[in-house]
């Protein structure tokens, strides 16, 4: 066992699984598991704390962005550091991953200066807190003296 926190890596394409495990590994991560699939991915982050998930966003039966969410609704696992590696990204893949909280994107194949500057970003990132509800009712004064009554 080492001081490097563990990190989880997911995708369904068992050979890029395996490549990424090396390339972490490589990197100075020698704690790295594997998942081939979202429900194997909540069932090892329930079993054992991770330090971060690096998640293929194209994999079924439950891709990226809904493991992300899965993970975003837990309390026990929220705050867990989230980057979606893909392919090629589009501007909606970006804004609704971006929604559902991930905390960085990786294009495959990886550069390895931006990913190691991305773990870096991600590891010393703060932990999110939750949101507020939203007030039924504006604290605001409803009386606007230049707009009238809202």
């Amino acid at each position: 066992m080492s001081d490097t926190p563990p990190i989880l890596v997911v995708d369904d394409q068992e050979k890029l699984l395996r490549l990424v495990i090396m390339l972490m590994n490589r990197i100075g991560f020698p704690e790295v598991d594997g998942a081939t699939s979202g429900p194997e991915a909540m069932e090892r982050l329930r079993e054992r704390r991770y330090a971060l998930v690096i998640s293929d966003l194209d994999m079924e039966p439950m891709d990226g962005i809904a493991l992300l969410r899965e993970i975003r609704a837990d309390d026990g696992l929220m705050n867990t550091p989230f980057i979606l590696t893909e392919a090629s990204f589009d501007f909606e893949d970006i804004n609704v991953a971006h929604q559902a909280g991930a905390d960085a994107f990786i294009l495959k194949p990886f550069d390895m200066a931006v990913l190691k500057t991305k773990l870096k970003q991600v590891l010393n990132s703060k932990p999110r807190k939750r949101e507020a509800p939203v007030a039924a009712e504006s604290s605001l004064s409803t009386d606007f003296p230049m707009l009238g009554k809202f």
